[in-house]
C-alpha cells in the first residue's frame, strides 16, 4: 500500500471554515501546520485568515485548496454538503489529479453509508486517493482546547495511521474503528443519540420537580455532583435546568439531522429504536417553532410547555445574540408567509 507520513509544517487543506473548522484550522497552525481553507463564507473566512496571515490562508474554491494540498481536512454539516464537495466542487478529482497519494480526512457527522460510498469515490478515482471518517465528539470551545475525541475507520490502514498522526497532536484523542469507512460515523451517531436522550431526560426529570415545587436548578445540582458527575450531565444539565439555549456550539437544526441519520441507519440494520422516534418528534417540534438557530439543548423546552410552563421569556434570551432574521419568532412568522 501506498504510504506517506504527513511533515511537520506541512500545507495542510480544510473545508469548511465555520466555528469548528476555525477551532481545527488554528490547532492545526499550532501544531506547525500551515493551513489553506475554503468556506462559502469568503468574508468570515478573509477574517479569520487575516488573524495569521503567515499560517492561514483563504482560498478561492475547493480544487484550489486540493490541488496545493495532498492533505485535506473537511469539516461540513451535512452528507448533502460533503457529496457536493466531493463531486460537483471536485475535491476528489483534484486530489487524485494533483498527488499520487493523497488523503481525505473527514471530520462531519454523516451517515455511514456515506463514508463508504466515497470511500469508493476516492479509491476509484485514484489508488492512492485515501479517505477517513474522522467524525469529531467536541464543541467549538472544547475543540478549541483539543479535548475532541474523533472516532476514526478507513478501508486503508495506512491512510488511518497518517490521520491519526495528523489530528491526535493538534486537535485531541483518536480511538480507531477498522477497516468499514463507516464504522466511526455509527460510533458517532451512537454517541449523538446517547447524548439527545440525555437532553430529553434531563428536561422530563427537572420539569417533574418543578411541578412539584422542588428547585430544578438544585436537583441538577444534586444530580450531577454525585452518581450523574460527568462531561455530558454537568454541561448539558446547566442548559436544561437554567433554560440557557444560546447558540454557538451544536445548532438544534443539526440536532434533528443527526437523529434522523440514526434512524435512517438503524432503519437499514433492522434494529428497532423507539426512542430515536421519540427524540425525532421532539426536534420537529421545536423546529416547527422556529428554534432551529438555538443550542439543540432547546429540545428541552418541550417538556417544560408540555407541563403547561410559558418559557417564552427564555426563548427571547437565548435567542437575543441571533440576527434577528433567524429568531425564533421571525422564522415562524416567515413560515406562515
Amino acid at each position: 500500500m501506498l504510504s506517506r507520513t504527513v511533515p511537520s509544517l506541512a500545507q495542510i487543506g480544510l473545508i469548511g471554515v465555520g466555528k469548528m473548522g476555525e477551532a481545527i484550522a488554528k490547532n492545526l497552525v499550532a501544531a506547525g501546520h500551515r493551513v489553506s481553507m475554503f468556506d462559502v463564507n469568503q468574508e468570515n473566512l478573509a477574517k479569520i485568515a487575516a488573524e495569521d496571515p503567515a499560517n492561514l490562508k483563504a482560498s478561492r474554491c475547493v480544487r484550489e485548496v486540493a490541488e496545493e494540498c495532498s492533505t485535506v481536512v473537511t469539516m461540513l454539516p451535512n452528507d448533502k454538503v460533503l457529496n457536493h464537495v466531493c463531486r460537483e466542487e471536485g475535491l476528489v478529482d483534484a486530489l487524485a489529479s494533483s498527488h499520487d497519494k493523497s488523503l481525505h480526512v473527514s471530520c462531519s457527522t454523516v451517515s455511514p453509508y456515506t463514508s463508504r460510498e466515497l470511500s469508493d469515490f476516492h479509491l476509484a478515482a485514484s489508488a492512492g486517493s485515501k479517505y477517513v471518517g474522522a467524525p469529531v465528539f467536541a464543541r467549538p470551545d472544547g475543540l478549541a482546547l483539543k479535548q475532541a475525541s474523533f472516532t476514526m475507520s478507513s478501508a486503508c490502514p495506512d491512510a488511518l495511521s497518517e490521520a491519526r498522526t495528523l489530528m491526535e497532536p493538534s486537535n485531541g484523542k483518536v480511538f480507531e474503528f477498522g477497516n468499514d469507512p463507516g464504522a466511526g460515523n455509527v460510533t458517532k451517531l451512537c454517541g449523538n443519540f446517547l447524548i439527545a436522550t440525555t437532553i430529553e431526560s434531563l428536561a422530563e426529570s427537572l420539569a417533574l420537580a418543578e411541578a412539584n415545587g422542588v428547585d430544578r436548578v438544585a436537583v441538577k445540582d444534586m444530580l450531577t455532583s454525585t452518581i450523574f458527575d460527568c462531561l455530558i450531565y454537568k454541561g448539558y444539565g446547566q442548559r436544561v435546568s437554567e433554560r440557557d439555549h444560546q447558540p454557538g456550539g451544536f445548532a438544534l437544526e443539526l440536532g434533528l439531522k443527526d437523529v434522523g441519520l440514526v434512524l435512517d441507519t438503524a432503519h437499514r440494520s433492522g434494529v428497532p429504536m423507539p426512542f430515536g422516534s421519540v427524540m425525532k418528534d421532539g426536534f420537529t417540534a421545536a423546529m416547527s417553532k422556529g428554534r432551529e438557530n438555538l443550542d439543540w439543548s432547546a429540545l428541552g423546552l418541550g417538556a417544560s410547555e408540555n407541563a403547561g410552563v410559558d418559557v417564552s421569556k427564555a426563548v427571547e434570551e437565548s435567542a437575543k445574540h441571533l440576527p434577528e432574521v433567524l429568531r425564533p419568532d421571525a422564522i415562524v412568522k416567515a413560515k406562515k408567509n
